[in-house]
């Protein structure tokens, strides 16, 4: 009985924000990207130019393989690039947790990442999912 995965992840997106230039600005390397006026593949904006930017921000695997799932990693460059990333027209930072149990779901977040989400003054989403 225990986490058997946890996904951490964080959404950005804004009407005027573009993953391509914080990505030349951060040197980070989002995924999902979509540049305003890309043409999307899915919702409510299939097959027509998206009216807005976004991408997420996920841990290394590197991170993802260490104790804290690489929360730490992704405290640590939000605050450091946070700014910046608003500069570039993230209006909305979503920082997600999923965590994937057998049996009972108790796991502990890293009190220094937490300090650090905290002082950004965003909010972190979990989720638990039970893999029965």
């Amino acid at each position: 009985m225990m986490i058997t995965e946890m996904d951490i992840a964080c959404h950005l997106y804004g009407d005027n924000f573009s993953p391509n230039k914080v990505e030349q600005l951060t040197g980070l390397t989002l995924m999902n990207k979509i540049e305003i006026g890309d043409i999307r593949t899915k919702g409510v904006y299939e097959d027509k130019p998206s009216p807005y930017g976004d991408c997420v921000l996920y841990p290394p695997e590197k991170h993802k393989q260490t104790e804290d799932y690489g929360l730490l990693w992704l405290a640590e460059n939000l605050s450091k690039h946070i700014e910046l990333i608003k500069k570039c027209g993230a209006e909305n930072i979503d920082l997600v947790i999923g965590v994937f149990y057998e049996g009972q779901c108790n796991f502990v977040l890293d009190p220094k990442a937490i300090n650090i989400i905290g002082g950004l003054g965003i909010s972190l989403q979990i989720s638990c999912y039970d893999n029965y």
